[in-house]
């Protein structure tokens, strides 16, 4: 067995490695996000909803990052990077009492990775793989 076949073998197991931890992110995610819908209802009819909406919002976010990370271990797509910095910094914005200087530096952070993931990331810093 030469290093170029053990390499393909490593890379091969690695890849199911990654296929699994993806679809276990994937399941507890819904799984956990139908808990989090069952205590949006418990929120309304309590009529708590406008106490606890940035509690409903920092989960429902948490999850989307996860199911972006889910896609990221899949596809191996840069863009998907920029997608899970844009929802962590927008969670954190929305979740954390902060000024208004953190909220600007938050808003120019996710306009500038925008900028760049629609019109200079793919073809400007990145070589695409053929």
């Amino acid at each position: 067995m030469n290093l170029k076949s053990l390499e393909q073998a490593f890379t091969q197991m690695v890849k199911y490695f990654e296929w699994l931890l993806a679809g276990i992110i994937i399941v507890a995610v819904v799984a956990e996000g139908t808990m989090l819908i069952h205590d949006l209802f418990n929120y309304i009819t309590e009529g708590k909803i406008t106490e606890k909406f940035q509690d409903f919002l920092a989960q429902a976010l948490l999850y989307i990052i996860g199911l972006e990370v889910a896609l990221m271990l899949i596809k191996h797509d840069m863009t998907l990077v920029m997608d899970i910095i844009i929802f962590a910094i927008a969670r954190k914005m929305i979740i954390l009492n902060v000024h208004m200087w953190e909220i600007l530096v938050g808003i120019l952070a996710i306009l500038i990775l925008y900028y760049l993931k629609c019109y200079g990331l793919s073809c400007r810093f990145f070589p695409s793989r053929t």
